[in-house]
């Protein structure tokens, strides 16, 4: 961040987890990668006001899929999470920065807003005495920009493109194996598929309209 002033955002591929989106944005980044597979959804807070009526058991709110989700139990007892619509990304400055989504809750009576913290919190941080683990790795399980969105599909496009290169490269020699001898040969082979790449991507961007 020192070597590139004013940067705003930040996009990289699934190698970044919680651990270590939480600091960065504490410093002011959005910060977006897509989501992990196999997380479980998880227990965020029950909302509840006085005017979705005597008889409503309000609305139990779910960390899932990297966004926040309320969940219903149907009528043969089984479960299902609604993604809930954010109306805004908000920050506040301090002596670390605070994220939170301005989320709507519909209901049979009215709609909810609610904001919901999706940075890191010093009641995260502390530890469960049953575990002695961090009670919430909050960064795991929501993102600032929700994936699956048009958002996050718009951001999701400005990943680095170097891990698809490497796919590439992986997969243009037979059993994945350069045919050269020696660390030094493997480079500049590699530099040279680099330099294939960059120019055919510079060439192609001259000749757009």
């Amino acid at each position: 961040m020192s070597k590139a002033p004013g940067l705003r955002a930040f996009t990289y591929d699934t190698a970044l987890r919680g651990v270590h989106r939480a600091p960065l944005i504490a410093e002011g980044l959005v910060v977006f990668t897509p989501q992990h597979n196999g997380l479980e959804p998880q227990p965020l807070q029950k909302y509840k006001d006085g005017s979705c009526g005597h008889d409503s058991r309000g609305h139990d709110l779910y960390a899932a899929a990297g966004r926040v989700f309320e969940r219903h139990i149907t009528v043969n007892g089984e479960t299902h999470y609604t993604p809930l619509p954010v109306l805004e990304l908000e920050c506040r400055k301090g002596n670390t920065t605070r994220f939170y989504q301005r989320i709507e809750i519909p209901c049979a009576n009215t709609k909810h807003s609610l904001r919901i913290r999706v940075d890191e919190t010093k009641e995260d941080r502390e530890k469960d005495p049953s575990t002695r683990r961090a009670r919430f790795n909050r960064t795991e399980h929501l993102r600032q920009i929700a994936p699956d969105t048009p958002a996050g599909r718009r951001l999701k496009g400005f990943r680095q493109d170097s891990e698809s290169q490497h796919s590439r490269f992986d997969q243009a020699y037979p059993h994945k194996r350069v045919p050269v001898y020696g660390a030094d040969a493997a480079l500049l082979i590699y530099i040279g598929y680099a330099w294939v790449n960059n120019s055919t991507a510079r060439a192609l961007r001259q000749s757009s309209p």
